[in-house]
């Protein structure tokens, strides 16, 4: 499967195969939108026509993302907590209605609960929540709170038409909340600050900059910014009087923004920097705003901000925003970027675009889930399963089943085949071995039948008891030793009698231990023998007890 980001700069595509063990990237692609007088869309399409073409991708299953001002991103307070999906469903599509101007038929919405804000522990007030920002913090709900994207239906069939146009028959169209959760997840460098707190994944464009702010492996809040990298193009071009394609050339390779870490080291620089931050500095407030928002509207302030995108890459991009919003910000390190790109394209991994797609690359792992969050595709447009091809192929499909059905029957009479012979060699061997033996020829039923439970006069070679277990039972049995002074120096066990010899302080000690004896079920005789008096005063006794345990 693959996924398609139509951006206004470039068409990025990414490939994934579905595993057990999860997914797997197989290519990564980014292919310029040329430049022309038809809208940007039309020109992408284009694009996209001819990847699905060279990659031959024709009738596989793709999903294409939308972002920007296509969908309309809001978070909605309910008060009960515990709905079904169905209900929940009917929920939203209400509180949409009075939120977005457009009609709910004519909607099409997709949702995903948020999780509950970190709230601060009573019994340990000094252990401080992480917080990015000043600002109005959301007050805790008594319910749920929902992250929704909804776009307008006529869009969405645009869409799917593009698709079909190109191709393929998009099976979802997805919002870039999905997407950045999963670049989350596969970032090594956001492990330390996913586990602290809230991470915004940023998404710096052509013309839009997605932010999406990920919290406990859910998106919490997104909102897309009309200023972009397009906007320090046009600062460039307009400062120094050069035409689009030049200053887009220039700012790829001398853009650059000072910031206390990364200062400006000659009046050149100084320069540019400040053509640039003309542009970034609106930017940053922009961005400022909303984390301002999501910290307003949800309680979660993210500590840490992963920057992708081909605007990412202007030099001094991350020191500047990190100083501007307040939030270390960080562009993929070369391990990122190797993990995301996977074991199959790891060795390449810096001849591909993993950064500026890197959006793409989280919405194809999410994709290769089989169940992608946030998919636009839904309600009259959703994906229906088409089984007409099975119709075609009946035939030689039964055929394969038939085959495979006189394959295994032929595999089953061998294996009973073989069992046969190998009996009728043991019955042989079996038979002579019990003529030797017992004097007679013997099958295994007649074996089976004398030492099984309908078998007479049968002993097991096996003792009813060990010697162990004997011993086991006398000390089991030996009175306290409040009530004697024992001290057994022989004890001789033997399949039919005990023989016990020992002393003891009194010869009611010694009574007291025959009666103990006595109760134990398999000894049957306990015989006393001489009793002698030793010269401390102590009494020798010797026991010989007849059994029948073993």
């Amino acid at each position: 499967m693959f996924a398609v980001d139509l951006g206004a700069w470039s068409v990025k595509l990414a490939i994934a195969s579905p595993g057990i063990r999860g997914a797997t990237l197989l290519n990564v692609v980014e292919r310029l939108v040329p430049p022309g007088d038809q809208p940007a869309e039309t020109r992408a399409k284009a694009v996209l026509a001819s990847l699905i073409e060279e990659l031959r991708l024709r009738d596989d299953n793709g999903y294409i993302g939308v972002f920007g001002d296509q969908v309309f991103t809001q978070v909605l307070d309910f008060g009960f907590k515990n709905l079904r999906r169905s209900e929940l469903e009917k929920a939203v599509g209400g509180e949409l209605e009075g939120v977005v101007p457009v009609d709910l038929e004519d909607m099409v919405y997709t949702f995903e609960a948020i999780p509950a804000p970190p709230v601060a522990d009573p019994n340990n007030p000094s252990a401080a929540l992480p917080d990015a920002g000043r600002g109005r913090l959301a007050a805790p709900t008594e319910g749920m709170r929902v992250l929704t994207y909804a776009m307008r239906k006529e869009r969405a069939e645009q869409l799917i038409e593009m698709g079909k146009s190109c191709g393929f028959d998009p099976r979802g169209i997805l919002a870039c909340g999905g997407s950045a959760v999963r670049l989350v997840q596969h970032t090594p460098s956001l492990t330390k600050a996913r586990t602290d707190g809230a991470v915004a994944v940023i998404d710096v464009g052509h013309d839009r900059t997605d932010v999406v702010v990920v919290a406990d492996g859910k998106a919490v809040f997104s909102r897309s910014i009309a200023r972009a990298g397009k906007h320090v193009t046009e600062a460039i071009a307009k400062f120094w009087k050069l035409p689009w394609q030049d200053a887009e050339r220039a700012k790829h390779s001398d853009g650059f923004v000072a910031s206390q870490t990364e200062p400006a080291t000659s009046d050149q620089w100084a320069r540019i920097h400040s053509v640039t931050v003309g542009e970034l500095q609106p930017f940053a407030r922009d961005l400022r705003q909303t984390l301002a928002a999501c910290r307003a509207r949800t309680g979660f302030a993210p500590i840490a901000a992963l920057l992708v995108g081909g605007g990412s890459r202007l030099r001094g991009m991350s020191s500047y925003l990190s100083e501007q919003l307040g939030v270390a910000c960080w562009r993929p390190t070369p391990d990122d970027v190797i993990v995301l790109a996977g074991p199959r394209l790891g060795a390449t991994s810096s001849q591909l675009p993993i950064d500026s797609a890197a959006m793409t690359i989280g919405m194809a792992y999410d994709c290769a889930g089989g169940r992608p969050q946030f998919d636009l595709r839904s309600g009259s447009l959703a994906v229906k399963m088409d089984l007409s091809f099975l119709r075609a192929k009946a035939v030689p499909l039964g055929a394969a089943v038939l085959a495979i059905a006189a394959f295994a029957a032929g595999s089953a009479y061998a294996d009973l085949y073989r069992l046969r012979k190998a009996e009728k060699v043991l019955s042989t061997r079996l038979a002579t071995e019990s003529a030797d033996v017992l004097g007679e020829s013997k099958s295994a039923d007649d074996v089976l039948a004398s030492t099984g439970p309908g078998g007479v006069g049968v002993v097991s070679p096996l003792p009813k008891m060990s010697a162990y277990d004997i011993l086991l039972e006398v000390s089991n049995h030996v009175p306290p030793k409040e009530k004697i002074t024992l001290d057994i120096d022989q004890m001789q066990i033997d399949d039919v009698k005990v023989d016990l010899q020992g002393t003891t302080k009194t010869a009611e000690g010694i009574d007291l231990l025959v009666t103990e004896l006595k109760k134990i079920e398999c000894f049957k005789d306990v015989a006393r023998g001489p009793t002698d008096t030793q010269a401390d005063g102590t009494k020798r006794f010797k026991l010989t007890i007849t059994t029948a345990c073993m």
